[in-house]
């Protein structure tokens, strides 16, 4: 199982996670949730807590792909 982050490209929070067996179908789900335009942006590699790491939000979206 993977995980997909999707986060704010203005703030660099964590806004959505799609969970899911195939990179491209998990993608795909973030698409068709709305995280398709130029705000946001996703990674496979968070690093929550480093520096110009994501900004980890326990409130965000849960997707299953």
């Amino acid at each position: 199982m993977s995980k997909l982050y999707i986060y704010s490209n203005e703030t660099g929070q964590h806004v959505a996670t799609v969970t899911g067996n195939d990179n491209r179908k998990m993608e795909q789900a973030a698409e068709n949730a709305g995280y398709c335009s130029n705000d946001y942006s996703n990674t496979y590699s968070p690093a929550f807590g480093f520096n110009d790491g994501l900004v980890e939000n326990p409130d965000a979206e849960e997707i299953n792909a």
